[in-house]
């Protein structure tokens, strides 16, 4: 019998581990094992990532994910395996030059630019002006809040909170590209696995998960997700302390 479902779209900090602003560690023997198991019955494992690619290298290996990955909160597709963008939606110069003038009002803030792959922490570093986003670590929820209120009104960006620590200041903000979202990036992937929504699991917690969820047949938030991404999930899964995705894949993929 086939399985009703082709492809498990996971979120990583929140989901797969606990939120960090720093790279991603190697994944736990269990998952690595329920990803191996489910690859032999024919299921894929991706990853649906706020995180670039250097962050998130540990997941490759560890996983050894040979799908294409999400990347960049919705803006770049990698192959794990031709090791290279598939796809990508970058911020033109101009409207980058927008974001980047209304963070620089608030002196306090930690703002970083991912140009072509590096970790910027200023416009004055940014050489290539390949931006796949610009980012706002460590803020409290209500200046998350403020900050993407005032961001909203430039045109032709998107804009979404997630939580990225522990503690009071443990959320941050990204800006991406206009069509840069989860839900572009995961309609892009089905494309390339030729995979129709209803074959897709999708696995998150955050804001910037609800784009993937909705892109997904079957929606799973964790417990320790917002109230707002548990409203819509099919799903609730143990929290990531719990080893919640494997949890997810022995139930609906390995039993």
């Amino acid at each position: 019998m086939h399985p009703r479902y082709k492809l498990v779209i996971a979120d990583v900090d929140g989901t797969i581990f606990p939120p960090s602003e720093f790279p991603s560690p190697k994944p736990s023997e269990k998952l690595t094992k329920a990803v191996e198991r489910a690859r032999k019955k024919g299921v894929a494992f991706s990853i649906a990532s706020g995180r670039s690619l250097s962050w998130v290298e540990e997941i490759i290996k560890g996983l050894e994910l040979d799908t294409p990955i999400i990347l960049d909160n919705g803006a770049r597709i990698y192959d794990c395996r031709k090791k290279q963008y598939v796809w990508e939606s970058l911020l033109i110069k101009k409207t980058a030059e927008k974001v980047l003038a209304v963070l620089k009002k608030d002196k306090a803030l930690r703002v970083f630019i991912a140009d072509d792959d590096e970790r910027l922490s200023g416009k004055a570093k940014i050489t290539k002006w390949k931006i796949s986003k610009i980012l706002v670590l460590g803020v409290t929820p209500e200046k998350a809040e403020k900050l993407h209120r005032g961001l909203k009104v430039i045109p032709d960006i998107h804009v979404t909170k997630s939580v990225s620590g522990t503690g009071e200041k443990s959320q941050s903000v990204h800006v991406t590209n206009i069509n840069a979202t989860k839900q572009v990036a995961v309609g892009k992937l089905l494309e390339i696995l030729k995979l129709k929504k209803e074959q897709v699991i999708g696995i998150g917690d955050s804001y910037n998960d609800f784009p993937l969820l909705l892109s997904c047949g079957l929606k799973v938030a964790m417990e320790n997700a917002m109230p707002e991404i548990k409203e819509i999930a099919d799903y609730i899964a143990s929290s990531y302390e719990e080893e919640g995705v494997v949890k997810v894949l022995e139930k609906f993929i390995l039993k």
